[in-house]
């Protein structure tokens, strides 16, 4: 977490905007200006990101309807494609270094938190690691993850990761 820089300026936005930050701020139980700083946050990684890049918001019964009508081929197909494609936005998005820690660090900070695709979570015991990815959308959301972190890893870092999975889970060997 960065350390918070105190910033003093004037500036005036629409009162029906306030009201709605502070229902919510008030229904999470935290301050209006953790609020706004979660969603100046979310703002600078997800939205602006999302319209350079055309992402699309889908829910997750819609991914899942059309994930239940591909074969698993299709849908491994699928993620190995994507993978391929989304390393160079990653570089440019992101600044994603082709390092293995800037790549942790976007799956952990980005790709989970908000594309909401997984929860993330790392271990290393000296170069052996291991990634967990958890989510909620199915078996054949495993499959496509499944295909595309093997993908992923490859085509950015030239590293062949070991993978299994459950319904609702992923997870990642190698080491780096």
């Amino acid at each position: 977490m960065q350390k918070a820089k105190t910033v003093v300026r004037t500036f005036s936005m629409r009162k029906d905007l306030v009201e709605a930050l502070e229902k919510e701020a008030q229904s999470r139980g935290i301050s209006t200006s953790a609020l706004l700083n979660q969603t100046i946050d979310r703002s600078v990684h997800e939205v602006w990101p999302s319209e350079k890049t055309g992402v699309l918001s889908l829910a997750r019964d819609i991914v899942r309807g059309f994930l239940d009508h591909m074969s698993v081929e299709d849908v491994t197909k699928v993620g190995v494609l994507s993978a391929q494609e989304h390393k160079s936005r990653a570089m440019i998005l992101y600044g994603t270094e082709q390092r293995l820690e800037s790549v942790l660090e976007m799956l952990e900070k980005i790709t989970g938190p908000y594309f909401r695709w997984f929860v993330f979570t790392h271990t290393a015991n000296g170069r052996d690691h291991r990634i967990l990815l958890s989510h909620d959308i199915g078996q054949k959301w495993s499959i496509f993850l499944e295909a595309y972190m093997k993908s992923f890893f490859l085509e950015l870092l030239d590293i062949p990761v070991r993978s299994s999975y459950t319904d609702n889970a992923v997870v990642l060997e190698f080491k780096a």
